[in-house]
């Protein structure tokens, strides 16, 4: 079994209160990542035609930057983890 897997899958588990906490920071409310994810699948030279386009860009930018930063906390924890792992294997394994 891949190890490096399973962890991963129980990260991204466990890391919902933290996806909460930075959807508060980049969202004001759920109204307004629906509104993003809308400009994210607009074109922009119709968003531009519509007179919306500085919105577009900074909805798509801010989603981009959530999920990022989500994709960012798992990284590192994961990285934490193994780098414990081979701590706790080089000076306490046989």
């Amino acid at each position: 079994m891949n190890w490096n897997f399973l962890i991963i899958v129980i990260l991204f588990v466990i890391n919902f209160p933290v996806y909460r906490f930075i959807f508060r920071l980049f969202f004001s409310d759920a109204d307004d990542f629906d509104e993003s994810v809308r400009y994210s699948f607009t074109p922009n030279f119709i968003s531009f035609f519509r007179g919306e386009y500085l919105q577009d860009k900074l909805g798509t930018m801010r989603l981009k930057f959530f999920v990022f930063i989500c994709v960012v906390v798992i990284v590192v924890e994961f990285m934490l983890i193994n780098q414990l792992f081979d701590f706790i294997n080089i000076n306490f394994g046989k």
